[in-house]
């Protein structure tokens, strides 16, 4: 018997020689369940209790950053698609520069600031601006770690305040429990997966306008969200189901192929039941002695208890009128499941419309998790069916990016170093990246091009 998840409401499910597919319809209440479900603006009013701190969790089971995550990385596309996005924002590196007013034109005018520069190599801001822009297209939110310089003040010392990056993904924003306004005054650093309040360490917020009140703080940016106060909405996060759907598509390919077998049933069970289970075994860990703390991993393995057991009685059944009266299946999911919501379809055994049904879902999902992570398929090196581009299709593709897609990221990205730098050096300079617009082979001499031309020899 082996269950497979392939994500947070999905499961396959094989039975000898029967293949099952399980879908959990409707959202959980804990652990996730599907993303449409979520609820954008009552967060502050479900606090998680942290000493004499409430942290505001990120989603309405703290768990917005893990969903992104556990279906971007699982998925090769979308991981690239947002990594290209990195790599087209940093370009050429960072440089120091001063904006310049020549008549009618705006630009920027490249600086060698030694003392400045050599103070950005102090912490490596190299790399923390690749983290930062890493965390911006992942969560749209920044978190910076500023220490205070030596002497106490950040513009009067010669030793330079450092600045170090701190992944969103650990980042959470707290309030005194005293604060009837809520606001978020700290930031909470620690391992929100696993959720150990002891090792959790607390940092007040840097405060711009009193830049050396605390000896270590947080700096923290968002780019906001419509109505929303706290964190903001990853673009990413209203794709995610998009990207599940081209993840799951080669697991099911490869359990197919793997053990020649067709997906005989489709199973759907509603969230409302396993809602019950996981209330229920709360409420035994509650009445235990001592009390136990409850795990979700706990409903994870009931989930594959119960999913193994009804494959195995699906794998001699034909008739699902038959099934839903076997006591076993009564005891196990309870003699009411069809008005719970359960519900199980065969799946006709036609292999060739099965495989090109899946293909065609699995190339709907590429076309629209492309055009929401926002990066034209040129740029990453392949066209929409996956062949490449033409040189002027890609350019203009580049140039649109780079002129549109990449100002409003570069302010987020670098915010926390411009903001350091203007309280420490009292200057208008400042950090961006440096960025070149290439031109068409047919603008540029032969002797320039990427690949030169070759007149043939005469004979």
């Amino acid at each position: 018997m082996n269950t497979q998840r392939l994500n947070r409401n999905t499961y396959l499910s094989l039975s000898g020689n029967n293949l099952n597919y399980y879908e959990i319809q409707g959202r959980e209440s804990t652990s996730g369940g599907s993303n449409q479900s979520e609820r954008f603006t009552d967060w502050k009013e479900s606090p998680i209790d942290l000493g004499e701190y409430k942290v505001i969790p990120y989603g309405s089971n703290n768990d917005i950053p893990q969903q992104i995550q556990e279906a971007v990385l699982a998925n090769a596309f979308a991981t690239r698609s947002l990594e290209r996005k990195v790599e087209l924002l940093i370009e050429q590196g960072p440089y120091v520069f001063t904006n310049v007013v020549d008549g009618t034109n705006y630009f920027r005018q490249p600086q060698e600031a030694k003392k400045l520069n050599d103070w950005l190599e102090s912490f490596g801001h190299e790399e923390l601006l690749h983290n930062n822009a890493r965390d911006y297209y992942f969560q749209r939110c920044i978190f910076n770690k500023i220490y205070r310089s030596r002497s106490g003040r950040l513009n009067q010392s010669s030793t330079p305040a450092e600045i170090e990056h701190i992944t969103a993904f650990d980042c959470r924003l707290a309030y005194k429990r005293t604060d009837l306004k809520k606001k978020p005054t700290h930031v909470v650093v620690g391992d929100w997966v696993k959720n150990e309040k002891k090792e959790m360490v607390v940092y007040p917020l840097f405060d711009i306008k009193q830049p050396d009140k605390y000896p270590v703080a947080i700096h923290y940016i968002k780019a906001s969200s419509y109505g929303m106060n706290d964190y903001p909405l990853p673009d990413i996060y209203g794709n995610l189901d998009w990207i599940k759907n081209t993840t799951n598509t080669p697991k099911i390919f490869k359990a197919f192929t793997d053990n020649s077998l067709n997906i005989k049933w489709h199973i759907q069970s509603p969230a409302e039941f396993w809602n019950e289970k996981r209330k229920i075994i709360k409420d035994n860990l509650n009445a235990s002695t001592p009390i136990k703390e409850y795990k979700e991993q706990m409903l994870e393995d009931l989930k594959t208890e119960i999913l193994d057991s009804l494959s195995s009685l699906l794998s001699g059944v034909d008739n699902v009128g038959k099934f839903w009266h076997n006591e076993y299946v009564i005891k196990l999911i309870g003699a009411s499941a069809v008005e719970l919501g359960w519900k199980i379809t065969a799946i006709e055994q036609k292999t060739k419309e099965w495989v090109e049904s899946q293909v065609k879902m699995y190339d709907t999902a590429i076309y629209a998790m492309q055009a929401g992570v926002g990066v034209h398929a040129s740029l990453l090196m392949v066209g929409a069916d996956g062949k490449s581009d033409s040189g002027s299709e890609q350019l203009y593709a580049y140039v649109t990016h780079q002129k549109t897609a990449t100002p409003m990221p570069e302010f987020y990205v670098c915010k926390t170093i411009n903001d350091i730098i203007k309280a420490r050096f009292n200057t208008k300079e400042k950090l961006g990246f440096y960025r070149t617009t290439p031109e068409r082979q047919q603008d540029v001499s032969n002797g320039q091009r990427m690949i030169p031309t070759t007149t043939p020899a005469r004979t």
